[in-house]
């Protein structure tokens, strides 16, 4: 079983993110012409504006030498430097980007995701944030779900339960980048812990992750059983 990320969030996504907030939140100055704006492209050094950005359809194109465009999601994909799936990720926990937005931002970009525990607490700590993190993320995965369902586990009392999670790779994408003093420190936790391979890639990557709990709540073991390759 491949997890992927259903085409009506792709869609949705397309239509409902602001594209001129979008752009504008990246720094670049957008001025109106017609019904479109115009502003310089900053994927390429461009002297003449030469990046336009359409409203009407939500799509951007460069006229200029990089001759790049696309959606929203594609923007954020370059912008950010990230994977599509990345890419989906951040802008679906951005509500400030939602198009009826009616003031576009200045000074910031694309939030990057929250990780869900910090370098300050302590390992059984961060192992049980761990757990939850893929609990919820199962959770919101209908095939993950529909996964569990073929296998007799439809109820959702049990999977609350037993607490059973889904390791898809987002949990990498809240991390900060390797080379931050947090990302190293976080990323050194993972690795301590069994959950994230020098590598760089989460151990249970693809699998149905599935706590063992002592009396007092707290995460002892973890096994994973693989139900297929990720896409990215």
């Amino acid at each position: 079983m491949t997890t992927r990320i259903p085409p009506e969030t792709i869609e949705r996504l397309k239509v409902s993110v602001n594209l001129v907030t979008l752009v504008e939140a990246a720094g670049v100055e957008l001025q109106r012409q017609g019904k479109d704006y115009l502003g310089r492209c900053p994927f390429h050094d461009d002297k003449t504006p030469s990046l336009v950005v359409s409203p009407e359809k939500n799509l951007w194109h460069c006229m200029g030498a990089c001759q790049m465009g696309g959606s929203v999601i594609d923007w954020t994909m370059k912008k950010n430097g990230v994977s599509f799936r990345h890419a989906v990720e951040l802008l679906r926990n951005d509500p400030s980007l939602a198009a009826s937005s009616a003031a576009p931002v200045k000074h910031s970009t694309v939030r990057h995701l929250a990780a869900p525990f910090t370098p300050s607490e302590d390992e059984q700590s961060v192992l049980d944030r761990v757990i939850g993190y893929y609990h919820e993320t199962l959770t919101q995965s209908p095939e993950a779900l529909a996964y569990l369902e073929k296998r007799g586990l439809q109820s959702s009392e049990a999977i609350a339960h037993f607490k059973l999670g889904l390791a898809n790779r987002t949990l990498g994408y809240r991390l900060p980048a390797k080379n931050r003093v947090d990302g190293a420190a976080l990323r050194g936790q993972l690795q301590r812990l069994g959950l994230m391979r020098a590598s760089g890639h989460e151990h249970f990557w693809g699998s149905l992750v599935i706590p063992v709990f002592d009396e007092h709540g707290h995460v002892t073991e973890v096994y994973g059983r693989k139900i297929g390759k990720v896409k990215e």
